[in-house]
């Protein structure tokens, strides 16, 4: 057996998608041959951090909880009245000193390849490189989404982590994306040289979730749209959807015929709006639920619904793969995607055979709606075989053993 040193502030008890697909590719790693220690936030029970219900963790990982300054009320309280102080590079910095000790007690008995970080969040990577330096070990730093170039950044933001992400990508031995829009985004800036640090690696659905059958259709009976995820207030958010219902709803009541459910942080903010624009009788919001409730909330939609941010510009494709998305594709539901028509989201619903409208347009998100109504009232609302061939690439088993092979180069 391989030992592997990771670093990741989100794992359960945690609850958030990081906690979900870090567990479940250290997991996966088990079998191809690695015993990995996590070095984790140690939430307080109760506290800011902790959520009942949440998932379990990996099974032969052994977790590393360290408990953090940013639970104390009088750093919550700092942050409140200078909330700049968040920025370097984020809340979890405070955390970073007592991490990294915790790792490098732990590496002190010797055995490891080497270490795999894990963002977000950003902090996760210093702790990366403060064990890197101490100990030489190679070091895999796992970015998922972009850093400084973060669409859901501020100018501020972007010139503090800009340094920070530099120090990262030029002493890692590796540095892992889940799409090749967000390495091209990344490495512009960077020697050519340094490309050949990257690879590629998407994210992974649990292989074990399968769909139960579904129940016999009733066209008569609404057809049910289900997202599930958080919103970013002025960047990620539901309101083109929520017009484009509202214009079906004026050219035909689709109370009976639509049934929106909204699950997640931050949903029930946009509650106001649906009501103003005169949905609300059909589309619902809840609050954070577990993981396993919101599986079961899409597992009994009829249509799934990913909801991305607008690309900064026209020419530039969107970089995001939500993990949401590849967490519905073993549920094998049609998946609408509001996203922009170049990009990660787009690339990947057009080979599984689903729609995309753009977020900026609310006249194309009622036309893909309007289309899924028909095809449910027809009887031919379903997923195909090019479906199944391009979820299949998204298996957990076959994207960890491209992480595998990553850590393998990497190591040696």
């Amino acid at each position: 057996m391989r030992r592997l040193l990771a670093v990741s502030w989100e794992m359960p008890p945690m609850y958030g998608p990081r906690a979900i697909q870090v567990s479940r590719v250290l997991g996966a790693l088990g079998p191809l041959g690695w015993r990995t220690s996590a070095i984790c936030l140690a939430p307080r029970r109760g506290g800011p951090h902790w959520f009942d219900g949440a998932i379990e963790p990996p099974k032969d990982v052994e977790l590393v909880p360290v408990a953090s300054p940013e639970e104390w009320l009088a750093v919550r309280i700092g942050w409140r009245l200078a909330p700049w102080l968040r920025d370097y590079p984020d809340a979890t910095r405070v955390w970073v000193a007592r991490a990294a000790r915790a790792a490098l007690d732990v590496s002190a008995g010797g055995g490891f390849a080497g270490i795999v970080s894990f963002a977000q969040p950003w902090s996760d990577h210093l702790v990366g490189l403060r064990v890197h330096r101490a100990t030489r070990l190679p070091w895999v730093a796992h970015f998922s989404d972009p850093w400084a170039d973060s669409r859901y950044a501020t100018p501020r933001q972007r010139s503090i982590w800009k340094p920070m992400e530099a120090d990262v990508v030029r002493e890692a031995s590796a540095v892992v994306f889940v799409t090749e829009e967000t390495a091209d985004l990344t490495m512009a800036k960077y020697p050519d040289a340094w490309r050949k640090k990257v690879a590629v690696v998407p994210h992974g659905f649990d292989s074990s979730v399968r769909q139960a059958a579904p129940p016999p259709r009733d066209p008569r009976r609404p057809l049910h749209i289900v997202h599930t995820g958080r919103f970013y207030a002025g960047v990620r958010t539901p309101v083109t959807l929520l017009r484009a219902l509202a214009d079906l709803n004026e050219r035909e009541p689709m109370t009976g015929v639509l049934d929106v459910t909204f699950v997640g942080p931050h949903t029930t903010e946009f509650e106001r709006d649906a009501a103003a624009m005169g949905v609300g009788s059909f589309v619902h919001f809840r609050g954070r639920v577990s993981p396993a409730e919101a599986a079961t909330i899409a597992s009994d939609a009829d249509v799934l619904l990913v909801i991305d941010a607008p690309s900064a510009t026209t020419d530039i494709p969107s970089v995001y793969l939500p993990s949401k998305l590849v967490d519905y594709l073993p549920l094998r539901k049609p998946i609408l995607g509001i996203t922009p028509n170049a990009g990660a989201s787009a690339r990947v619903l057009r080979r599984l055979g689903c729609p995309t409208a753009p977020p900026t347009d609310p006249a194309a998100i009622a036309s893909a709606l309007g289309d899924l109504v028909r095809r449910w009232r027809d009887g031919t609302l379903d997923v195909g075989a090019s479906f199944d061939e391009a979820a299949a690439e998204f298996d957990i088993r076959r994207t960890t053993r491209l992480l595998h092979d990553v850590l393998i180069r990497a190591f040696a």
